[in-house]
């Protein structure tokens, strides 16, 4: 039981720290989903936790910020939560109970492709974004747009996956040695 507590910690400290941090895609929150899906043992907990702790973020923000607010179920945030349940399952596939460190980068690799292809095909088909004609060149524009906001995406997924992973492995460790100790 003590693990869970432990892992849900981790999985809303990550969903809440992007609310200090103010660089655009920056946001530790795939990495949350990625934790969970590998992390937690009951199949519903993966996902259950996970999209609380987002869901717990999005509703902060909204009451912090008036413009998110109208932003909160539009088709753009159902894909945003879309992609975040596919990365709890690759979480739970790829990275598995014993993550390593090259499962984990793959994870947060795959779940940021998945969250790219997912989010800003969404973008081009919502009609509330007239940017992008719907053809398959306006769907290409909309992608080559976004390629900037992909490499923050991916930055964040590893390097949040990095400190959570191998944090919460570190702290396993000692707190193993401690009981061994006494």
């Amino acid at each position: 039981m003590r693990k869970i507590g432990e892992i849900s910690a981790i999985i809303l400290l990550l969903s809440l720290s992007r609310l200090a941090i103010a660089i655009p895609n920056l946001e530790p929150i795939g990495a949350a989903a990625l934790f969970g899906g590998a992390m937690l043992s009951s199949k519903y907990l993966k996902y259950l936790v996970p999209l609380l702790a987002l869901f717990i973020g999005d509703i902060i923000i909204a009451s912090l910020a008036p413009t998110f607010s109208a932003h909160l179920f539009s088709p753009t945030f159902v894909a945003i939560y879309v992609a975040f349940i596919a990365a709890v399952f690759i979480g739970q596939k790829v990275i598995g109970k014993a993550p390593k460190v090259k499962s984990v980068a793959g994870g947060a690799i795959l779940s940021s492709v998945i969250f790219f292809v997912v989010t800003n095909f969404v973008v081009w088909m919502d009609p509330t974004f007239a940017l992008y004609p719907k053809t398959l060149s306006g769907l290409s524009a909309c992608y080559i747009a976004a390629i900037p906001f992909y490499k923050m995406t991916l930055l964040s997924n590893l390097l949040f996956s990095a400190i959570a992973f191998g944090g919460y492995a570190i702290y396993r460790k000692q707190v193993e040695a401690k009981q061994v100790i006494a």
